[in-house]
């Protein structure tokens, strides 16, 4: 009776992986407790590390969508809106210098300077080889009173051999007057807080080939002085001048300048390496000279006077040149517009400097923008080395006239102008000119002529010389069609004869 409990004592100890059915007597494997522990710590270790994974999966993703929807509202001016979301985005991802610096700017453009300046400082410190963060962090600095800051900046910047350093370097200097000091420091927040407009769509990405690297490489002349404002001087007479005439070819090479973009100092361009070992985007100021400051493409390079997609083939060339990369594809947008502006004045509800997004542009979106008021009537358009325009604001045929960087329009009113009829009219005398009337819309608006059978007209102009120059009209020719219905302008005079 006593011998049995220690024979299945010791079954038990020898055989623990056993384990016998109860009900049908079949044995069934079994972990043995050590076996069956160490398989629950593994699997316990595994699943925290999917788990660890899936959360980072989660959070990267998130931070990204945060990053996009700031950089919208951010382009579109809702700068609280884009602040908060920045803020998130750089709580999931504290170490991206791209969102810290996108914050950094959202925040100068509420001119919030203190705050601006510590995520430069952060953008700087997670990308310390990236110029455009420490510059802008000097010039931060320097806004706020922090002249010691701004000089390890430009520091920094010497020791990237960066052309920002200059830039900088004329900013924080302290010599001169009190009243230059103070402009600059506005120079300095005006810069900082630039708001950086919608970029335009971006180019395809060029792909540099060992047989394209030397077609890629652009013409160092500057293509924008090549293309010097040409204005015809076939300027009707009289006194209502009209815009220039332009030949079949001139008016090709006018249509081309409204589909492109040529970079000037002041542009911020944004530059994306898709398929390179930098594969990042950031943000190159073009500053003094045409210069932008690129440290992966060998430092400063100049790109004033190019489109964007002969600065990707020149970056995308020196590449290949360094040995950098050989088949780099890169995109370049412009993200700030700020090289191409005009200025319009007069009767406009919104007046001031105006900035182009392309080489020229028709004078009617320049018009959409500025809302002339209820009394302009006439465009003056002022260009350097050229003739002054004049265009009548109701001829929907010269509101097409391309404004050109550079050019000031002066909006206002049509000056009282007459024109005088007499003889055999119902009602002769002085009467105001409205441009566009016509001979026979005279007659009519001065009651008609006198007698039905009244045909012959003379009108009276005066000429170059200053002496009138009188033509002979018959009524009954322009009635039937024979000849055309003259226009009138302004200081003529119509006698009906008989």
């Amino acid at each position: 009776m006593k011998i049995a409990p220690c024979i299945t004592l010791a079954f038990l100890l020898i055989s623990p992986a056993v384990h016998l059915s109860a009900q049908d007597g079949n044995s069934i494997p079994s972990q043995a407790p050590e076996t069956s522990a160490a398989n629950t710590s593994a699997k316990s270790t595994n699943g925290k590390e999917a788990s660890d994974n899936l959360r980072s999966s989660d959070s990267a993703e998130a931070a990204q969508k945060s990053y996009d929807s700031g950089l919208a509202l951010y382009d579109s001016g809702k700068l609280d809106e884009a602040i908060v979301a920045l803020k998130a985005s750089t709580k999931l991802r504290p170490d991206d210098s791209q969102s810290q610096f996108l914050l950094g700017m959202a925040y100068s453009q509420a001119k919030s300077y203190k705050d601006a300046a510590e995520s430069f400082k952060r953008a700087a410190r997670y990308r310390p080889d990236w110029p455009e963060a420490h510059f802008r962090l000097g010039v931060m600095s320097y806004v706020l009173g922090r002249r010691g800051t701004a000089i390890e900046a430009y520091r920094r910047l010497l020791e990237l051999n960066s052309p920002l350093a200059n830039t900088l370097y004329r900013i924080v200097r302290d010599s001169g007057s009190a009243v230059e000091n103070a402009e600059k420091m506005k120079v300095a927040s005006d810069f900082v807080s630039t708001k950086v407009d919608e970029p335009l769509p971006v180019p395809p990405p060029i792909a540099v080939t060992s047989t394209s690297a030397a077609a890629a490489e652009p013409a160092t002349a500057n293509p924008a002085k090549a293309e010097a404002e040409k204005v015809s001087a076939s300027v009707t007479t009289g006194t209502q001048p009209q815009p220039a005439r332009t030949t079949n070819a001139t008016a090709v090479d006018e249509a081309t300048l409204t589909g492109i973009y040529r970079v000037g100092v002041g542009d911020i361009l944004d530059i994306r390496f898709l398929n390179t070992t930098v594969n990042r985007s950031s943000l190159y100021s073009v500053i003094d000279g045409g210069i932008i400051d690129i440290p992966v493409a060998g430092g400063a390079m100049s790109v004033a006077g190019l489109t964007t997609e002969e600065v990707q083939a020149r970056i995308a060339a020196e590449l290949k040149r360094r040995a950098v990369e050989q088949n780099a594809q890169i995109s370049v947008g412009v993200r700030h517009y700020g090289s191409h502006t005009i200025i319009i004045t007069g009767l406009v509800s919104s007046s001031g400097t105006k900035i182009l997004r392309r080489e020229a542009v028709p004078l009617y979106v320049i018009l959409a923008e500025a809302q002339p008021r209820l009394d302009a009537a006439r465009a003056s358009i002022m260009r350097a080395n050229a003739p002054s325009q004049v265009i009548e604001l109701n001829d929907s045929g010269s509101l097409g006239y391309l404004v050109r960087p550079g050019d000031v329009i002066n909006i206002t009113s049509r000056p009282q102008e007459f024109y005088y009829i007499a003889g055999r009219v119902n009602y002769p005398g002085q009467k105001t000119f409205q441009p566009g009337i016509t001979l026979l819309q005279a007659i009519l608006a001065a009651g008609g002529t006198a007698r039905p059978n009244d045909n012959n007209i003379e009108l009276s102009r005066e000429g170059e010389n200053g002496l009138l120059d009188t033509a002979k009209i018959s009524l009954k020719d322009i009635k039937s069609g024979k000849v055309q219905d003259p226009r009138l302008k302004p200081g003529d005079r119509i006698e009906v004869v008989n």
